[in-house]
Parts: C-alpha cells; structure tokens; sequence
C-alpha cells in the first residue's frame, strides 16, 4: 500500500444528537402505546395505536446511529491505494482494484463537503460509501480522481435505489388502496363498531402511505451533477 498519506476520521456527533432524539421518540411512542391499554376513555384510547408508526421508525433508526456513534470509523489514503477501518475491522484495496465511482453533489457546490456523497465499488463487489460526515472527504474524491482515471464513473448504487423504490412503491400503493376502500365503505356501514373499526383502519393505512411516499419522492428527486 506505500506510505500512509492522509487519515479521514468519521465525525460521530451528529449521529449521536440524531440517534438520541430518535430514541426520545420512541419512548415517547412506546409510552403512548402503554397508555392505551391502561387507560379507559370510552374507546378513544385506541386512537393512540398510530404511535406505533413513529415507533417503529424512530426504534430501529435510533438503535443504527447510537451504535455506529460508539464505533469508530476512519478512512485511510496511501500512495497506492485506500483502505477502511470500522471498529476492529479494517478492509483495503489498491487503486487499480476501483472499478466504479459514484459521487454525488447536493445543495451548493462550495468545497466544504458537506453535500458530499460518494460510493465506490471495487473488484472484490465490496462498497465503500462516504460523505460529508468524513473529514475532508472531498481530499478522498480527489485522490479518486487521480488515480482511478480508468475505473467507470456510474451511479454505483442504481440497484439499492431500484429496490427502494419498489419498496416504498408497494407500501404506498398497498396503504393507499386500503385507505381509500375504508374510506369509502364507511359510509355505507350502519353505525357501532365495525364503522369505527373501518374508519380506524383507513387512518391506519393513510399514515404509513403518506410516509412511505415522502421517502420515496425524497429518493427519486435525488439527483445526480
């Protein structure tokens, strides 16, 4: 690999104050959701099952960020090539072993880094994705740049994005449609129970919809200079 020439820490910060807020969320969530079957408001309670939807967003998100926080994370350059350390784990590649570079800019284009998102593919199939969270990152794209002349510039991950898509995709269409048959057959259904059950489930179903198809339009609108 030759000398060491530069080492790019992995700044934990902003995962640690995210990963906590999240977590406040969900116990905040998890409490709502204690609350309706200890409490008794003339079935009103039941209202507050829609907790469980930021619930199981924020749990597992905040569990991901807290657990990378703890982690430390560090990417290396040397003459000949790159190499990644996360915890006790360090993985390295040459520079000719770089077959597809994918970088993207978002926001402005100041040198700063911030907008900074980058995801290399080497030989071997494995990824290596950094962004402006590393420090000087845009060093890193750079040494790319000079040394990689021959690896393919592509939207390295266009089938993980593919994926979410279909994802979000179905969840919407799904929720939607079950939303919308609710809706719908209220109207139709005597009062007493099976209404409010109907009326219950059509909110239900709004709800993931609506959150599912704000992270898949946040996923399509992500473009690529």
């Amino acid at each position: 690999m030759g000398p060491l020439r530069s080492t790019h820490p992995v700044a934990t910060d902003r995962r640690r104050v995210l990963g906590r807020v999240l977590l406040v969320v969900a116990l905040v969530s998890a409490l709502l959701l204690v609350l309706m079957f200890v409490i008794d408001l003339g079935g009103a309670q039941y209202a507050l099952i829609f907790a469980a939807f930021p619930f199981l967003l924020a749990a597992p998100a905040s569990v991901v960020l807290l657990r990378k926080a703890r982690t430390p994370e560090l990417i290396e350059l040397y003459d000949d090539g790159i190499a990644h350390v996360l915890g006790g784990t360090r993985r390295s590649w040459t520079w000719d072993q770089v077959r597809a570079i994918d970088v993207a800019e978002r926001g402005d284009h100041s040198y700063t880094g911030s907008d900074l998102d980058c995801t290399i593919r080497f030989a071997d199939g494995n990824l290596l994705h950094f962004n402006g969270l590393t420090e000087n990152s845009r060093e890193i794209v750079g040494a790319l740049g000079t040394h990689c002349l021959d690896a393919a510039r592509e939207p390295v991950r266009k089938a993980y994005k593919a994926r979410a898509v279909a994802i979000l995709g179905s969840v919407t269409l799904v929720g939607g449609a079950v939303a919308t048959w609710a809706f719908f057959t209220v109207p139709g259904t005597p009062d007493g129970g099976d209404q409010f059950g109907l009326a219950m489930l059509a909110v239900a179903c709004v709800v993931p919809a609506v959150i599912s198809l704000i992270l898949l339009i946040s996923v399509l609108v992500t473009g690529r200079r």
